[in-house]
Order: C-alpha cells, then sequence, then structure tokens
C-alpha cells in the first residue's frame, strides 16, 4: 500500500473511532462508555482501536481538542474583528454561552472538570493544556481594549487576565447550575441573570 493511502487509510479508520465515541459519549455518557462499545459502534475489533489510540481517555482528550479548536476560531472572530472593544467582549461572551449550551460536557473539560471516574485512574480528567490557549485570547482581548483606550491603565495584564476568564466561565457555569432558582432568588431568568453579570463585570474594567 502506498503512503498517501495509508496515511489515508489511517484518518479514516481515526475518524470513525472519534465519530462513534462522540455519540456514546452523548448518549451514554462518558463515564458509562467503554472501549467495547466504542469498538463495537465503530464496528472495529477492541485490538484496532487500540492501534490508533490508548485508551477511552486519549479518544476524549481528542475530541475536546478538536472543540477547543472550533471555539477558538469563533472567539478569534469577535477578538480580532474589526468591533471596538465592547462589541468584542459582549461578542466572547454570548459565543461561549453558546458552546456551553451546545456542548456542556466538553465546555466542563475546558474549564477543568471533564472527569472520568470509570477509568482505570480514579478521576482521570484530560491531559492537555485547555485554557492556556483560551487564556491567550482573553489578553489578547485585553490588549485590544488597552490599544482602544477603553481599559482601565491600572490594570495589571497577567492577573486580570486571570480574573478576566475566571469571571466569564464562572458567570456562565453558576447561570446553568441555578438556571431553575434564578427566577426565584433574583426575579431574573438566566439570559437576564448573564446580561446583568456581564455588564456588572464589563464595568469594572473601563475607564470612567
Amino acid at each position: 500500500m502506498g503512503t498517501r493511502k495509508k496515511v489515508a487509510l489511517e484518518q479514516f479508520n481515526r475518524d470513525n473511532i472519534i465519530t462513534a465515541a462522540k455519540e456514546l459519549f452523548e448518549t451514554k455518557g462518558i463515564e458509562k462508555t467503554t472501549m467495547d462499545d466504542i469498538a463495537k459502534l465503530a464496528d472495529y475489533s477492541k485490538s484496532t482501536i487500540y492501534v490508533y489510540f490508548k485508551s477511552k481517555e486519549d479518544i476524549y482528550n481528542k475530541i475536546v481538542k478538536e472543540y477547543l479548536d472550533m471555539l477558538t476560531g469563533e472567539l478569534e472572530v469577535y477578538i480580532e474583528g474589526e468591533e471596538d472593544f465592547e462589541s468584542s467582549y459582549y461578542g466572547v461572551c454570548d459565543c461561549l454561552v453558546r458552546f456551553e449550551e451546545k456542548y456542556p460536557q466538553y465546555y466542563a473539560s475546558l474549564m477543568g472538570e471533564g472527569k472520568m471516574t470509570n477509568s482505570k485512574k480514579a478521576n482521570t480528567t484530560t491531559d492537555i493544556d485547555m485554557t492556556g490557549g483560551l487564556e491567550s485570547l482573553i489578553r489578547r482581548l485585553l490588549e485590544k481594549g488597552l490599544r482602544h483606550k477603553f481599559i482601565r491603565t491600572d490594570l495589571e495584564i497577567q492577573p486580570t487576565v486571570l480574573y478576566m476568564w475566571s469571571a466569564i466561565s464562572g458567570i456562565i457555569q453558576v447561570a446553568e447550575r441555578h438556571r431553575e432558582g434564578l427566577d426565584l432568588r433574583l426575579n431574573m431568568n438566566k439570559e437576564e441573570y448573564l446580561r446583568y453579570s456581564f455588564k456588572t463585570f464589563y464595568e469594572s474594567l473601563v475607564r470612567r
């Protein structure tokens, strides 16, 4: 078999395995899915699966990395666009909200919360640096605000990057976890709470 055909076949097999794993992770859940399940749905032997991936965690990491790349590309549109800092900021916030609503389990992994507790290694988490690239994007967003003279000049960039990332991601997670009780506790729905919280945080960053 020629090199090109071999590489194409290997990629085809990896893609089939990833597709099967995605379906199982979404229908059965990550913890309940086994390598046997993935092999059966992908129509490969279990030994073939191990030719391409070391473990279920390895497959999951590849999937999360795929979603990370997708999210990064979407965020870059807002950060690198022609919009001013305020528009870029709210664009980033809304993009993260949409991502969490559409891919909640992968969002949790990007926030460092994804676990696969049926692994031989208890509480195994993804082993790739998920937040580093996202924090880099937040830094670029803040630097845009400084260039456009929206951001307070007394703020130190690196601590503010971490503060901003934890604030935005935390607001989204709280809104989702407590969405049923927001109306009773705050007389707000989820969307209203998100908009209020994002606006309050934004005002802590900008010049008066």
